[in-house]
């Protein structure tokens, strides 16, 4: 074991995303199980995030610069295999055959051997300006996989063999500069939601793909103006109901001056973005017309990345939201950062990965109403200020985590239970994955020493009927045995351990950003 890892503090070490996992574990290893997995489970988890930090001898500087890595378990008649590979992208494949870092990422510059007027080129064309480098998130396409990032480009995925079957640049045909890496399946097609430019300026385009996942066959249902002219906001999710689409435009933005000005001085794109201290603004989107409603939804400053649910209830849309103050998080994910911290957590380092759940109740048809909020059970409030309505939310945990989980069938429905991760609230040397009771606020964690947890998938027994009838699965990984790697399977109702695959790799294993579960029955 190396000496930084024996000499670090007691305390959570943020690093472990940014481990140098710089050896590949392509063909399947058997791992150790312990404990009884239930006989229905049969199919894969795949994760994905930062794998490689270095090229050459150049390292990246951001959490989210590293070379994408695909780990992967896979349960079949009892048993578990694992296996990992670095995604291949185009900048991957540039990066390798040269040696060195080629293209700029999130936290990190292009080559300083590119003169200005040679970057400025390459920014009028997204393929040239922006990574591939697709390390975010697994995504389901109506059975087609891809892996996806930030930047308006797709990687399909063999689930069964990691390798990059196809590339997709949705700029091309969809005019987008950027997507989220969390597009909705539905039963009518997948909705995602990126950056364009019009002719006033940039904005948000919905685009709306067939259940088959043809990305060829997509169409731009709407699009809703940034409210900023020369700075759109950071969008890395967004969410759906029945019968709506809602945006969220929190106060980070990516300001265009200062994206050129980076351009021009070859800096990363993380110092382009800039933050509003300014509400945010909702926008609620009829599916029906694909027009927005008339009524101008804003509430007090926040940063999110995902958002754990949203559902109708009555005149209402309920939106259920992890959220920070500010954006600081970002800016002390830097890998130098990280490994600086590593057991030695400041409070205010650790305040910033400090969320909090928010309910927000939107009233629909709030037109001509003094009572906005009729739904019983909440503290949350909405008033007319001026020509808008303004949104008071309430805290439904006290307990800071994020990746929030659900059962995949509650998705825009109400539901009462909700998963999620995170590190150890008061910094030490553990992370957890708990269990939210929405109702009554209660909360059941399954935390063990040194043992950390990535983002939870919830699977639903087959015929199950209550809500959390199924399992927790995660990838968990070792603080102190960096090679170590572990399925963990928990009884979603108790949150107790069913059973654990075991695995040593070859190589460091870091912990991932998000996972997707597949069942046997679709591969």
């Amino acid at each position: 074991m190396s000496t930084d890892v024996e000499n670090r503090g007691d305390g959570y070490d943020y690093s472990v995303m940014c481990r140098n996992c710089d050896k590949e574990t392509p063909d399947p290893a058997p791992c150790q199980l312990t404990g009884t997995l239930p006989e229905w489970l049969k199919g894969q988890l795949l994760c994905n995030g930062p794998g490689l930090t270095k090229v050459g001898e150049q390292e990246y500087n951001h959490a989210f610069d590293s070379a994408a890595l695909l780990q992967r378990f896979e349960i079949s008649d009892g048993k578990v295999m694992y296996n990992n590979r670095y995604v291949r992208s185009k900048t991957f494949e540039q990066n390798q055959a040269a040696g060195a870092i080629t293209k700029a990422e999130f936290g990190t510059p292009g080559p300083s051997t590119k003169g200005v007027f040679s970057r400025l080129l390459e920014a009028m064309d997204p393929e040239k300006m922006f990574s591939d480098n697709a390390l975010v998130t697994v995504a389901d396409f109506g059975g087609r996989y891809f892996a996806m990032c930030e930047t308006p480009f797709l990687l399909e995925i063999n689930p069964a063999t990691l390798e990059v079957k196809d590339r997709v640049n949705l700029n091309k045909k969809y005019g987008l500069m950027t997507q989220t890496p969390h597009p909705i399946l539905t039963s009518d097609g997948v909705y995602t939601v990126g950056q364009g430019v019009g002719v006033t300026g940039p904005k948000y385009c919905i685009v709306k793909f067939p259940p088959d996942g043809n990305l060829k066959q997509g169409k731009v249902m709407t699009s809703v103006p940034a409210r900023w002219k020369m700075s759109p906001a950071y969008m890395h999710s967004m969410t759906l109901t029945d019968n709506y689409m809602v945006l969220i435009e929190q106060p980070l933005a990516v300001s265009l001056s200062e994206l050129l000005s980076d351009i021009v001085t070859n800096a990363p794109f993380i110092s382009g973005l800039k933050w509003h201290n300014e509400p945010v603004l909702i926008h609620v989107i009829d599916k029906k017309t694909w027009k927005l409603v008339k009524t101008r939804y804003v509430t007090e400053p926040f940063f999110f990345m995902h958002v754990a649910n949203a559902y109708e209830d009555g005149e209402h849309i309920v939106l259920d939201i992890p959220t920070y103050k500010d954006s600081t998080l970002l800016h002390h994910l830097y890998i130098k950062t990280l490994r600086e911290q590593r057991g030695n957590n400041t409070e205010e380092f650790l305040s910033s990965f400090r969320s909090t759940l928010h309910r927000l109740v939107v009233p629909l048809n709030a037109k001509g109403k003094e009572t906005l909020i009729t739904l019983q059970g909440t503290s949350c409030t909405a008033a007319w200020s001026g020509q808008e309505v303004t949104l008071k939310s309430e805290k439904l945990c006290e307990v800071p985590f994020e990746n929030p989980c659900i059962n995949p069938k509650y998705c825009g429905s109400k539901y009462n239970f909700l998963w999620a991760m995170g590190p150890d609230p008061e910094g030490s040397d553990k992370g957890f994955v708990m269990k939210v009771n929405l109702s009554s606020g209660e909360t059941h964690k399954f935390t063990e020493d040194k043992l950390y947890c990535s983002s939870p998938q919830f699977v639903a027994r087959p015929g199950a009927v209550d809500e959390d009838d199924g399992v927790i699965l995660f990838l968990g990984t070792d603080s102190q045995d960096e090679k170590a790697a572990f399925l963990v399977v928990l009884d979603a109702a108790t949150m107790t351990e069913l059973a654990r695959a075991s695995v040593v790799t070859s190589a460091p294993v870091p912990l991932p950003l998000h996972a997707l579960y597949i069942p046997a029955s679709t591969q």
